[in-house]
């Protein structure tokens, strides 16, 4: 992200997904590179070594993966050439301490491509398996010889700060801190990562970005759909560690951090990371939380959670929060950051509101005259954009107010698809560039507020289910910001006139 001419500086490389027969690799990861491929970014630069299992051929590993669902017929061609540079190899890293014979199979890929030692390891595999596939990278001295080496895992990032600090020293036995890739697929959303240009390219922005003129900030991640098959997961995570420590966090300390010095990935996270320092101590009626009920979505009728496939049916786990979040800094003392997600909820959308503070002038707060206070709201999803609301005269003889709307539609403007998240995030880790990936020290800062949010609602009483499904969430969540004379931002498409 903070290269220029990427393309022409990628260098060959092997591509190693550890745990390719599973779900990740098959929605996430292959569809992202063959995208790439197709826009012959890593054409016949990346070999991808698929490992993984289960004992099958490559044909039939092919088929796992079901790439019709995301290639047209016009494209089939482009397919098959892609197709010849995934291997597979079948190995069960749990059973197997050291085999030469995966080493021996992955250089000889680099070999056959001039990969010059260049591998990109991708662990996408439950933490507790990643000793073993680094153990099996280690002892089959696939770290040593030429080229560079980088690792690369998704969240979640240990259950706390203990499990956290663990899988960092398991993954620090064998690599550096700048060859660690930790995703978080949300920071490679295009509209998350236009908050940098947004606020330090635009004067009428950065200008106003403060307590001095912001009231209070809004990030909400809202989700229609449910645990799906992740209950077993989900039941032992919940929303906070799934959702909020996370995606969440990530997303406030982006909107929240002073300039940097640079673009470079370091200089950008070293302010992340000082605004996760400065989080408040949060107070338990700071946080709400609750757990969705039956319901309809979209007319159609879901289970109550309780009942989600491998849930416990008495589960006191959260799939809905909403924190209250103070930042004990110069720029934002006294500004709340209200932060909410859910599941099974009545949309699904992201999206940053910053609420202006009214204008000092009564000229137009009396007399019933409904001046709305301006909003600032950066929509990661599904329409990227960003829209302010403004006051308005509404036409007629009386001087009356009507909310207006200023938008930067993403699709509108720019006449291609962006990228998918995980295409722009594998582009980066295969260039090297850190920014969109969490440091170490960015995680431990996380995990350090988090974890008083956990114990604050482990003692909390829990009248679960609280909120049906298809709802906005429960009362809790409503009280958490009414109480503060406030109310949360409702969604609506870009393009669309606000209420």
């Amino acid at each position: 992200m903070g290269k220029t001419d990427g393309i022409s500086q990628i260098e060959n490389v092997v591509f190693v997904i550890f745990g390719a027969t599973g779900d990740l690799t098959k929605r996430k990861l292959i569809p992202a590179l063959y995208h790439l491929y197709a826009k012959e970014i890593i054409k016949n630069k990346v070999p991808i070594v698929c490992v993984a299992r289960s004992i099958i051929v490559k044909d039939e590993f092919v088929k796992l993966l079901n790439l019709n669902e995301f290639v047209p017929h016009s494209k089939q061609k482009t397919l098959s050439k892609f197709l010849r540079q995934i291997s597979y190899y079948p190995i069960d890293i749990r059973k197997i301490k050291n085999n030469s014979n995966l080493a021996e199979f992955i250089c000889g890929i680099d070999r056959k491509y001039d990969c010059q030692g260049n591998k990109i390891f991708y662990l996408a595999l439950p933490p507790p398996i990643f000793q073993p596939a680094v153990n099996i990278i280690q002892s089959g001295n696939l770290l040593k010889g030429n080229g560079w080496k980088r690792v690369v895992f998704e969240k979640p990032f240990g259950y706390g700060l203990a499990s956290a600090r663990e899988l960092n020293e398991c993954i620090r036995s064998v690599f550096k801190e700048e060859d660690i890739y930790r995703i978080d697929h949300y920071l490679g959303k295009e509209s998350v990562q236009n908050i940098l240009a947004l606020r330090f390219a635009n004067s009428i922005f950065e200008q106003i970005w403060s307590s001095q003129f912001i009231d209070h900030v809004q990030v909400t991640v809202a989700e229609k759909i449910g645990v799906e098959t992740r209950g077993g997961y989900y039941d032992r995570a919940g929303a906070i560690r799934d959702m909020v420590q996370n995606h969440l966090l990530q997303v406030l300390s982006l909107v929240s951090m002073e300039p940097p010095e640079s673009l470079s990935p370091d200089h950008v996270r070293d302010e992340k990371v000082k605004v996760l320092r400065a989080l408040e101590r949060i107070q338990p009626g700071e946080v709400a939380i609750g757990q969705y009920g039956e319901g309809l979505i979209d007319h159609d009728k879901v289970f109550p959670y309780r009942k989600e496939m491998l849930v416990s049916p008495d589960s006191q786990t959260e799939t809905y929060a909403a924190l209250k979040v103070g930042i004990n800094n110069k720029r934002w003392k006294g500004v709340p950051f209200y932060l909410r997600t859910g599941k099974r909820l009545e949309v699904s959308y992201a999206e940053i509101d910053l609420v202006l503070k009214n204008v000092s002038s009564s000229l137009f707060y009396k007399r019933g005259r409904n001046a709305l206070p301006n909003v600032i709201s950066i929509r990661i999803q599904p329409d990227e954009g960003v829209a302010i609301r403004f006051n308005a005269k509404y036409p007629g003889y009386e001087m009356k107010l009507h909310p207006a709307s200023m938008e930067f539609c993403h699709s509108c403007q720019f006449d291609m698809n962006s990228p998918k998240a995980y295409e722009t995030l594998l582009y980066e880790i295969i260039l090297g560039d850190q920014m969109l990936f969490t440091r170490w020290d960015g995680v431990e800062a996380s995990w350090k507020y988090i974890e008083p949010v956990l114990r604050i609602v482990r003692n909390k009483k829990k009248e679960f289910p609280n909120y049906r499904a298809g709802s906005f969430g429960p009362e809790e969540g409503e009280r958490l910001i009414k109480r503060d004379g406030r109310e949360w931002c409702m969604p609506r498409k870009m393009g669309s006139v606000p209420d």
